[in-house]
């Protein structure tokens, strides 16, 4: 099923960042077998797709060295609060500008950026093929959508190749949803079978923010919920020789071939030793010790 390194380089956190540091980052990412770039056109306000752009221009055929591919649809204005827009007309526009802004004729693939409450069928299908037929993007995928949400957008000709959702050990609703079928699932927004849903269809389940403790509750390496995680994180950093972080992204690699992990920062040694998760695979044994270690429950 995969194609490309199951290790994406995320370009979330681009405020400071100059043209020659990511520069540096996108051919160590090479050297290391990384061949994907996430990012969005809200980035940074744009200018992580600017700066992108401009790593590119420098180096012609470096672009397509990568599968490249942008989120479109959350609308963050100066001074006022965001919003979803998935309109059909603010879509295109959306594209076109971020396409401009990596100076570039297309993507390989555009993810559809949260669910829009007020999304009409139709109009973002008719959105999307118009996209297709001008040659401006290649495929699709959406993000923090459920199962409904994408059953609901697709249509003739039009489908979608990967769901980006948060999934770490920090942030394991996704998972902790298949194990309480004959539960109280409180509420869980994964109780659809979510995580089954896109292993059948074979989609990509994109991992973002691995490390993180909910939605933005800090390190999984700092928090102090994660104490016990991180012991045992320890002591199977040992056992497999690698790194505390890899075994954290391996935990995830382990699930399977339609699973993808988001890398972001700009640090090379973090780069380097997340690299070594994919040559990393966990004992069934080990992965269930991590995840009762996050204090979730085998019932």
């Amino acid at each position: 099923m995969r194609s490309r390194h199951p290790l994406i380089l995320g370009l979330m956190r681009m405020n400071e960042v100059r043209v020659d540091e990511l520069e540096d980052l996108l051919f160590l990412a090479l050297e290391l077998g990384i061949d994907a770039i996430d990012v969005a056109d809200v980035y940074s306000r744009g200018r992580a797709e600017e700066v992108l752009g401009q790593v590119f221009a420098l180096h012609p055929g470096l672009r397509e060295k990568f599968f490249l591919q942008s989120k479109v649809g959350i609308v963050n204005k100066p001074d006022r609060p965001c919003y979803y827009d998935f309109s059909g007309s603010y879509l295109v526009e959306a594209v076109h500008d971020s396409l401009r802004r990596l100076g570039l004729p297309s993507l390989d693939a555009l993810l559809l950026h949260r669910p829009d409450i007020f999304m009409d069928r139709e109009d973002v299908l008719a959105a999307l093929r118009t996209l297709r037929e001008e040659g401006a993007v290649s495929s699709f995928g959406v993000s923090n959508m459920d199962r409904e949400q994408i059953e609901y957008l697709e249509g003739e000709g039009i489908g979608f190749e990967s769901d980006q959702l948060q999934l770490g050990l920090g942030h394991l609703d996704l998972l902790s949803s298949t194990f309480q079928v004959d539960l109280d699932k409180r509420g869980s927004n994964h109780a659809d079978g979510l995580y089954f849903y896109l292993k059948r269809r074979r989609m990509f389940l994109q991992c973002w923010s691995p490390f993180q403790v909910g939605l933005f509750g800090g390190s999984l390496f700092r928090h102090p919920s994660m104490e016990e995680c991180r012991t045992v994180l320890k002591e199977l950093a040992g056992k497999y020789r690698c790194s505390e972080a890899a075994i954290a992204l391996s935990f995830l690699l382990s699930l399977g071939e339609n699973v993808e992990v988001i890398v972001g920062g700009l640090n090379r040694e973090y780069l380097k030793t997340a690299a070594q998760a994919k040559d990393v695979v966990l004992e069934k044994e080990d992965w269930y010790h991590l995840y009762v270690s996050t204090g979730n429950v085998l019932p």
